[in-house]
């Protein structure tokens, strides 16, 4: 299981590469972060027990 945490570290590192590219490494971070809250947030609101990504066959019967 992928937890929320790393989901939204994975979405908002991707913005913040794609939006960030000049920035200082503070900079950078301070974006990073400014992505990570918000979406981590919303992740958490819409999955409370994380986000299955692969179904174990045994678990579906």
């Amino acid at each position: 299981m992928i937890t929320n945490e790393q989901r939204a570290h994975e979405i908002a590192l991707a913005l913040t590469s794609a939006n960030a590219k000049d920035a200082k490494p503070v900079e950078a971070y301070h974006t990073y972060i400014n992505y990570l809250l918000p979406i981590l947030r919303e992740i958490d609101a819409d999955f409370p027990n994380g986000i299955k990504e692969h179904l174990d066959p045994i678990e579906e019967k």
